[in-house]
């Protein structure tokens, strides 16, 4: 074997200090690729020294026998003239090539070669990659060492001595005297590094999956390669350990319980499962699982109760699929929001990876932060995911960890990969952490929180998505349906609204009458809220003169009700009046009635219906509601366009003209121009009395030439002493419509103008208000329009998204422009200066709920609370009753602050409560002495304090 005089590699910078630090994948994996092969032991075993490197301008004489070294990036920099006198050097070899195996074709080595085979040193293996690692790490660490402005320590000379002796070895085929040999070499340039950093770099190897990638994985054989790479520490053997993690999204968890469900042991995904288990690979997930055809796994798209919900329930299908408790949370797509932190914390889980990793948000400046949420923190991985595939992240991956490090950050890299999808480079940089903790130690992810160094600073999460809206619009795009999509999405918020409402009803009769958790569940909410208060449900929707309100939400709410015969006066009955005959019911009456947040009304009819007074006909108030083209009540006057058929004009008190609406069409739609235009064929006043007023439009939606795109029927409904606009539509699309790339340029909306230009725009996202930046909005629960003197609400009943436009228009999404030509429905509430907008949104979709009472002689006109929460910010939106273990009735509900203050809760129950607490894993068992003073529950109330846009998911254990 013939020696070299030297080898070296042309760089394309004048020094280490500006080595490149980006560019492309192709440039920056020749790069690697010529600055490691020359590591290799053969070409180390026949120079017997370090290689070397050069400014590519300005390259020494190539005299002798050598190796020059020519990456991609180097190419156009080399003098011509260099060139030709390498080529006239029969003893020069000029090497380039796309990466270390095109290089070392040029270079005719054969790793398939005996004497290149790897060997067994005890536990370890050893390779030429180690010697690849090796120069891998020393290029890391001088880069280090200058981009950080220190002085070089490295004793080069031993250095040098060391790896030419690894190398010789290694081809003598002298498996103890390598190993003993590139420990000198790795301790070598710890030792370096050590000199002005004492703490270690972490480093996390996350594997991204899917549940096809992984079956197509394993069937290619990846997990054996896996189980290969992640090795536990061997202390003995001097082999540092090198864990690896997976992401097993919710997805993921559901593909192998139902696998394991059909086929047990035979599964293709158990060897997986039995890989979970091995110390040396962690795994972070506890996403739900997401369907498709219905509910969205957008946290925005979901109420509170329903996000928390998810939460445990992907803990729960985790678990199944491991056989272990998740304690990192972490889900493929989506971002975790800050309000939901208290959740994991008490399901369990001690760290969080807030990123999506589809969409490539989420991630913070610094590494490892400690996000607090309340009176909640928990430690949280924000690090900006490096692409293990890519060379170009690998470039100066250790001066961006010493940076990290000088700035007093817990430095980590998360290394983030599909299957098999790694570069050279990260190859390198594990089996260098095998030897070496210099450029850092891999962490099993759920060491690495339980263990690993806690973070000093605190940092924030978004508390609305920023991929929230592309997560949707792909959701509806890609359906085979996109307006049954819409409307399953839709459907799905108002359900979980609908089943909230039902839950703190019976919940709160359960409260009031303890004897009902024990006594036949078949009975329904609204009967158990009758009997708790000691009514008698008729269990029949037929009005009848005695009637129960129930008000599940957290402020008192304005509704109609039928009755036979006007009830006893009451301040809070707003207004009667004589209704449409009803079957069975003489002197029918339409109430306009008021209850009370958490509370009831009770209403006893039989009573003449009193007309309208001479002051009420003189003032103009016993007016019908509807009139021509306008709808009028105490609060408010609505006119109707009866050219467009949209509303042209609201007016409330001396504010004028206030807002507007009509149906818009994208720009596709609209024949190159956004809009279109609404042409009126038809109004009608529907129905028109003192309670009640109703008028529908129909027409044309056009394009701007003039030819119609499709039909619409609206429907406008305003009852008597109400903040709300009901509005009722169908679509009927004229013409199949092609495809569209955007959704909002081939989408139906409703536009809303206001008159102010200054307008805040604030998402009702998970209860709470939140304001927002962002043009497009998920916020199915409704948007608030905030001007000066002045609020509007946008209620959707369940649609999810909306477009800011401009400075005065909202348009929410009611449809998608298809093949299919089918008509679709949509509903749409607008409020306006309701006191309290989270309760206001939420009623309109869950309103109180009203029970026809068998009458009793005794029974009167009254209401009463039967929670109160003591702020009219607080709201609480779930609660389930249960039995412990020791016979004590206990209560778990979400409470929320729905906006941006701190708030003091006091909660009062009809029930005596006993002990409150903050709710973890032991849930309602948990032991009572010796309670944190977070929640006090003194006197019979049960106080805690609140922090902005915090929902307290709390316990509340009672005397009975």
């Amino acid at each position: 074997m013939d020696p070299f005089d030297e080898c070296s590699v042309l760089l394309p910078s004048a020094t280490l200090d500006d080595f490149p630090t980006g560019g492309s994948d192709t440039d920056a994996r020749s790069l690697l690729a010529g600055w490691t092969v020359l590591w290799h032991p053969q070409l180390l075993a026949r120079t017997e020294q370090l290689p070397t490197w050069y400014r590519a301008d300005v390259a020494p004489t190539p005299d002798g026998p050598r190796v020059v070294v020519v990456p991609d990036s180097s190419q156009g920099m080399v003098p011509a003239e260099y060139r030709r006198k390498c080529d006239a050097n029969p003893n020069c070899i000029w090497v380039a090539g796309a990466d270390r195996a095109e290089m070392l074709s040029v270079l005719a080595i054969d790793s398939q070669a005996s004497d290149l085979q790897p060997l067994q040193h005890e536990s370890r293996t050893i390779g030429v990659e180690d010697f690849y690692a090796a120069g891998y790490l020393s290029l890391q660490i001088q880069i280090m060492t200058r981009r950080l402005r220190y002085t070089s320590n490295l004793d080069e000379l031993h250095l040098q001595s060391r790896i030419v002796a690894a190398a010789k070895a290694f081809c003598d085929r002298d498996a103890a005297g390598t190993a003993e040999a590139l420990h000198d070499v790795f301790d070598c340039l710890s030792e370096e590094r050590d000199h002005y950093f004492t703490s270690d770099p972490h480093l996390v190897d996350l594997t991204l999956l899917t549940p096809k990638v992984l079956r197509d994985s394993i069937e290619s054989g990846w997990l054996d390669r896996f189980n290969e790479l992640a090795r536990c520490e061997n202390e003995s053997a001097g082999i540092l350990g090198t864990p690896l993690n997976v992401l097993l999204d919710g997805d993921v968890a559901s593909a192998i319980v139902n696998d394991a469900s059909e086929k047990g042991d035979a599964s293709i995904l158990a060897p997986f499962v039995e890989a979970l288990g091995k110390d040396s690979v962690g795994w972070a997930g506890g996403g739900s699982a997401s369907d498709p055809e219905s509910e969205s796994n957008c946290l925005d798209a979901m109420t509170m109760a329903h996000a928390m919900s998810s939460f445990r329930e992907g803990s729960v299908l985790a678990e199944q699929a491991t056989k272990q408790p998740p304690v990192v949370y972490a889900r493929l797509s989506g971002s975790t929001p800050v309000d939901l932190i208290p959740s994991l914390t008490a399901i369990g889980y001690r760290g969080v990876i807030p990123m999506d990793f589809s969409g490539g948000t989420g991630y913070g400046e610094e590494s490892k932060l400690l996000i607090r949420s309340g009176n909640i923190e928990i430690e949280a991985l924000t690090a900006k995911p490096i692409d293990a595939s890519s060379d170009a992240a690998y470039l100066s991956i250790g001066a961006h960890m010493g940076e990290a490090i000088d700035g007093g950050e817990v430095a980590t890299a998360l290394l983030v990969h599909w299957p098999d999808k790694v570069c050279d480079s990260h190859r390198d940089l594990l089996r260098a952490a095998s030897w070496s903790l210099a450029m850092g130690r891999f962490w099993r992810i759920d060491q690495y929180f339980t263990e690993g160094e806690r973070p000093y600073h605190s940092g924030h999460l978004n508390a609305v998505s920023p991929e929230a809206a592309d997560a949707i619009v792909h959701q509806i795009t890609t359906a085979s349906s996109p307006n049954e999509q819409l409307a399953n999405l839709a459907k799905s918020f108002v359900n979980s609204v609908r089943d909230e409402a039902a839950q703190v009803t019976q919940s709160i009769a359960e409260l009031v009458r303890p004897a009902l958790v024990d006594q036949d569940q078949r009975q329904s909410p609204v009967e158990k809220i009758a009997t708790a208060i000691g009514e008698n449900a008729t269990g029949t929707d037929e009005p009848t003169e005695d009637l129960v309100c129930f008000n599940p939400h957290g402020a008192a709410t304005r509704c109609q009700v039928q009755l036979g015969g006007a009830p006893d006066d009451a301040d809070y009955i707003y207004g009667n009046s004589a209704a449409r005959s009803i079957r069975n019911i003489k002197n029918a009456c339409d109430s306009t009635i008021d209850v009370p947040a958490f509370g009831f009304t009770r209403l006893r009819g039989g009573n003449a219906i009193k007309g309208a007074g001479l002051l009420k006909r003189f003032t103009g108030k016993a007016k019908d509601i509807a009139e021509t083209a306008v709808l009028k009540n105490e609060f408010m006057a609505v006119s109707i366009s009866e050219e467009s058929g949209g509303v042209s004009g609201v007016y409330s008190a001396s504010r004028g003209n206030r807002m507007s609406m009509r149906l818009n069409v994208g720009e596709t739609l609209a024949g190159g121009r956004d809009g279109g235009q609404m042409l009126c064929r038809e109004m009608k006043t529907v129905e028109s009395g003192p309670a009640k007023g109703v008028i529908r439009c129909r027409g044309d939606l056009c394009r701007a030439d003039g030819k119609p795109i499709a039909g619409f029927e609206l429907q406008y409904t305003m009852h008597r002493g109400s903040r709300f606009l009901h509005l009722d539509g169908t679509i009927q699309p004229r013409e199949p419509f092609p495809d569209a790339e955007g959704l909002f340029k081939r989408a139906f909306s409703v536009r809303t103008a206001v008159a102010g230009e200054a307008s805040v725009l604030r998402a009702l996202v998970r209860d709470k208000l939140h304001s927002t930046s962002s043009r497009r909005l998920v916020s199915p629960l409704g948007v608030l329009i905030d001007e000066a003197e002045k609020q509007t609400l946008v209620c959707g009943y369940g649609l999810p998204l909306h477009r800011k436009v401009g400075d005065r228009f909202l348009d929410t999404v009611i449809g998608v422009a298809s093949a299919d030509q089918k008509p679709f429905s949509f509903q749409l509430a607008y409020g306006f200066d309701c006191p309290n907008t989270i309760a206001a949104a939420r009623s309109l979709i869950a309103p109180p709920f009203s029970i026809p009472l068998n009458g009793s002689s005794n029974g009167k006109t009254h209401q009463a609370w039967l929670l109160h929460t003591g702020s009219p910010d607080v709201h609480v939106t779930q609660m389930q009753t249960a039995r412990r273990s020791d016979g004590r009735l206990a209560c778990r509900m979400t409470l929320v602050q729905t906006k941006a203050k701190t708030a003091k809760a006091k909660l009062q129950f009809a029930t005596h409560p006993h002990a409150a607490f903050h709710a973890d894993p032991s849930g309602i068992e948990r032991v009572l002495d010796e309670l944190p003073e977070t929640v006090r529950c003194e006197d019979g109330t049960v106080s805690l304090q609140l922090t902005p846009h915090e929902a307290a998911d709390l316990i509340v254990v009672f005397d009975q």
